[in-house]
């Protein structure tokens, strides 16, 4: 009868050390869950704030290739105006070195 209490007692006792780790585990579950969200959150800021940053450098950067682009369109078009011979003798080369590369390429 001794032995019977005893395995009563032990059994309890498991049970008892068993529910109190289901509760750990459970809380532990609760508070990862809190901190990968607050994680997930502060993650979340820093890549669109990252994203804004990034977008406003490539804004700026497109602004300055614009303008830069419309001035050498500017420039190109002054003189190919100022001087037609010289543009058209340079438009010739090139359409002459494009049709030699693509012969050369074709054998």
């Amino acid at each position: 009868m001794h032995r019977n209490s005893l395995r009563k007692k032990s059994l309890e006792s498991m049970e008892a050390e068993i529910e109190s780790l289901l509760k750990s585990l459970e809380s532990l579950k609760h508070d990862a869950s809190e901190e990968t969200q607050k994680s997930v959150k502060a993650m979340r800021s820093s890549a669109e704030s990252a994203l804004r940053h990034s977008r406003s450098l490539i804004s700026d950067a497109y602004e300055e290739v614009k303008e830069r682009t419309r001035q050498t369109g500017i420039a190109t078009r002054d003189y190919a105006q100022e001087h037609p011979y010289t543009t058209a003798g340079v438009a010739i080369g090139a359409l002459g070195l494009l049709a030699a590369y693509l012969l050369c390429k074709r054998n």
